[in-house]
């Protein structure tokens, strides 16, 4: 299976489709760069705690998935609550998110929902053409940790 058949497996048109390159380990640096059509620019992550929180801060951005539950906040982080007018314009096709790879391992992801207080979707390593179902935040996570270990 080509790239571009894995990405259309996982639902190519899907708004909220992101790219996860992985360049380095943890504590090394900078472990990747996250992409997704709303910014020509990559949030670059340096632990997977941070690549949940960017990848969590695009689904409330454009609002899809919606999530099902609001989660509490302690401390003094602002909460922003986006109008449908807010929502950012496309600055690129999805297709153009397989232009990008990580110098380890890159990861395509479609979360579908967001559901008891986490995500459920798709996952696809994109150099392997390998396609994982996922039923939480961890479990992605896990997915891709295991992935690349099973090389």
């Amino acid at each position: 299976m080509s790239d571009s058949q894995s990405f259309f497996r996982i639902g190519i048109a899907a708004p909220n489709l992101m790219v996860i390159c992985i360049d380095g380990k943890e504590g090394a640096g900078g472990l990747g760069r996250l992409y997704n059509c709303y910014s020509r620019e990559p949030d670059r992550f340096e632990d997977p705690y941070q690549l949940l929180l960017m990848m969590e801060q695009v689904m409330e951005r454009i609002n899809y998935p919606q999530s099902s539950v609001a989660l509490r906040q302690y401390g003094r982080r602002e909460t922003v609550a986006y109008a449908r007018h807010d929502r950012p314009d496309k600055v690129m096709e999805q297709t153009e998110l397989l232009n990008y790879r990580g110098e380890k391992a890159t990861y395509a992801v479609r979360v579908q929902y967001r559901q008891n207080a986490t995500w459920q979707g798709e996952i696809v390593w994109l150099e392997r053409n390998e396609v994982r179902n996922f039923t939480s935040e961890l479990e992605m996570l896990k997915l891709m940790d295991n992935m690349r270990s099973d090389e």
